[in-house]
């Protein structure tokens, strides 16, 4: 009997001994799905892994098989240029995918950096080109019964013109001219009963999402018209014929996105919204009949927004990926019965849905204990496939709990991320880190690991907090615009709120406190420690300083109009402005937080000129502030993953310095 308990003890002791902490060099280590997609008979999956790359440095994303009866998984690209927009052929019989690996082309000629058309054959073997266009290929779709190939490219420049760019460069006249415009897009179409490709169709810039119907009669895309960030509400819908004859098919306010037929083709599906104008509007199905061209909205008072959709292959059918909450379930349309309901556990986070040709479902599956696996639906309940999470097995990591609370005007309960110290013990006081999201219509979904290191705060000591403020995505579509007219308002009381909260709780040191947060994020902290001095260390990374400044460098100058309402100049410039009084900058006189600013050189979203201003002004002010600038980098800091891992070490080193020291 004691030599029983000795070995267990033994063994838990040991057990924990061999657990390491984890740390933000450990989080870069994990590898886990990043995307997939189903064989047409469910016996494949193909998906990809990212990693890190040190000695280029970049990211290297590269193919894997799984078998979804053996559950054996073989890696099938080892190239240092990365795949994507991996699809099975209709047949089953080769895995497609983009890259921009060098090869040679039909003269002997060497090429390399552009994105081409690559296929391997699923029993193994090596990748091969497939298909070449001059500018590369941006996207590729086939038809479904195999026959047809569709690929998306930039038009390719006339002679005279190509030449006088190449002039341009030699002699260095090369202003820049603005408004510019971006490149015409073409579609091409490759048939496989004869082996020829052509181009079928030349149209304007912002051609996306190419897609063929049901049965192959006809491809459909969205566009909208100049391929500018600043117009994503202005997507319409056209059918183009195999003969290249077009036809627009939508034109109702706001945008109509993500076209898709159902199996007879008798409607097309596409994504709308209940705002025309504004980014954070509830997303629904709708149809559009084509024969009578009436519209039938699905989702009218379902109340959720769609994140993405798929057709059964031959039911009346629309499988939907749901925003609900901290959760991603998926639901079902069963159009025939006009019902609409859940077929997977409410506390799953799925992305990538994918359907094969009998109507089976593949997606990849996470939740607050797990890394991303990849999983199947399998008669009602979700049957894991592959094994990813076991890799966590060595390290010491605290799951994120839920916990909800009443925002401060009542008028909504708010959700949140609760991550609490590894080791916790409720008899100890730690330090706070307050997390802010960006978006603002975005959303903290209960995995384990989040776009901030919550694991590594946990490692460390820390109590994470990580709230679903209004205005934030997978609500009500109230509450997903409740921040309208009011951008450090409310969203600011409901912040404060979630710190409140815990700090009731018993077991945070209200005297050692931080915030973070990027892009809208980012905002919210600088508008935070400008309001407010509760917190002891702030980390601001690509956040807005000044709405003026945002407004004036950003590719997306329409967010302001979308939020405020107004342009800066329709308005007295006093401090009832909008602009005004909810911008940082006209506060700053009031931060003493010590605050660390991180910020993309090249950002066109946050531009880096917010940051600039603000340690401008701060270190002017004589406060405590630190400005790191990561060269080539654009929104995020994600491009290179040397910057990435430095900006995530730098972060949690200010927290430390400030809340621990």
């Amino acid at each position: 009997m004691f030599k029983v308990i000795g070995l267990l003890i033994l063994f838990l002791s040991s057990t924990l001994v061999a657990q390491q902490k984890f740390t933000i060099e450990e989080q870069f280590h994990l590898e886990y799905p990043i995307s997939i997609s189903a064989s047409p008979d469910g016996k494949f999956v193909a998906f990809t892994i990212r990693k890190a790359d040190w000695s280029v440095p970049k990211w290297n994303t590269q193919l894997y098989l799984l078998n979804t009866r053996t559950q054996e998984i073989k890696q099938f690209t080892h190239s240092k240029n990365s795949v994507s927009s991996v699809k099975f052929s209709p047949d089953g019989k080769f895995i497609y995918f983009l890259t921009d690996r060098e090869f040679q082309n039909e003269l002997g000629k060497t090429i390399k950096g552009v994105r081409q058309l690559w296929r391997i054959p699923v029993d193994g073997g090596e990748a091969e080109v497939f298909l070449t266009l001059t500018n590369g290929i941006e996207e590729f779709t086939f038809s479904k019964n195999g026959r047809f190939l569709a690929l998306l490219t930039e038009k390719e420049l006339d002679d005279s013109i190509r030449k006088a760019l190449e002039e341009k460069v030699i002699t260095k006249n090369d202003e820049i001219v603005y408004p510019k415009s971006n490149p015409e897009k073409e579609i091409w179409i490759y048939d496989f009963n004869s082996k020829t490709k052509k181009k079928l169709f030349t149209g304007d810039a912002g051609i996306s999402n190419v897609t063929f119907s049901s049965k192959g009669n006809f491809i459909l895309y969205q566009t909208n018209y100049t391929g500018e960030y600043n117009d994503e509400q202005k997507h319409d819908l056209f059918l183009l014929t195999l003969d290249g004859q077009v036809k627009q098919i939508t034109d109702f306010d706001g945008p109509e996105t993500n076209p898709e037929t159902s199996p007879d083709e008798i409607y097309i599906s596409f994504v709308s919204q209940t705002v025309p104008d504004i980014e954070f509007a509830e997303t629904d199905i709708e149809l559009l009949d084509l024969k009578t061209n009436t519209r039938i909205n699905l989702t009218e008072n379902f109340n959720l927004s769609v994140l993405s959709y798929t057709w059964h292959p031959i039911q009346n059918k629309i499988f939907l990926l749901v925003n609900q909450g901290v959760y991603t379930p998926v639901y079902q349309i069963d159009i025939d019965k006009k019902q609409i309901f859940r077929i997977t556990e409410p506390n799953s986070v799925i992305s990538n849905l994918k359907i094969t040709q009998d109507g089976d479902l593949f997606f990849i599956y996470e939740d607050h204990k797990s890394l991303r696996e990849i999983a199947r639906l399998n008669k009602g309940r979700i049957e894991i496939l592959s094994n990813y999470s076991k890799q966590l097995e060595m390290y010491t990591i605290s799951p994120p709990e839920l916990i909800q609370y009443i925002s401060k005007d009542k008028k909504f309960i708010i959700d949140a991320l609760l991550v609490k110290p590894t080791f916790f013990n409720e008899k100890h006081k730690y330090p706070l880190i307050l997390c802010i999201h960006g978006g603002p219509y975005s959303v903290f979904k209960r995995t384990l690991l989040q776009s901030y290191p919550m694991q590594v705060y946990a490692n460390e000591g820390y109590v994470v907090v990580a709230p679903n403020i209004r205005g934030s995505s997978g609500y009500s579509d109230e509450f997903g615009q409740a921040n309208r007219y009011d951008l450090g308002g409310k969203d600011f009381e409901d912040a404060i709120a979630a710190v409140d909260f815990v700090i009731e709780e018993g077991f945070v040191d209200t005297t050692r406190m931080g915030v973070i947060g990027g892009s809208y994020g980012g905002y919210l902290t600088n508008w935070i420690i400008s309001q407010t001095n509760r917190f002891s260390a702030a980390v601001s990374m690509y956040g807005i300083f000044s709405w003026f400044t945002d407004f004036s460098n950003t590719f997306q100058p329409i967010f302001e109009k979308m939020y405020f309402g107004y342009y800066y100049w329709e308005k007295p410039i006093d401090m009832n402005h909008l602009w005004v009084n909810r911008s940082p900058a006209f506060y700053v006189q009031n931060i003493q937080t010590p605050v660390l600013i991180l910020q993309g050189e090249k950002d066109r979203y946050t531009n880096i000129a917010n940051s600039q201003e603000m340690y401008q002004a701060l270190i002017t002010l004589g406060r405590t502030v630190e400005y790191v600038v990561y060269p080539r980098e654009d929104h995020g800091i994600r491009n290179e993953p040397q910057h990435y891992l430095n900006m995530l070490k730098r972060g949690l080193n200010w927290f430390n310095k400030y809340l621990k020291n």
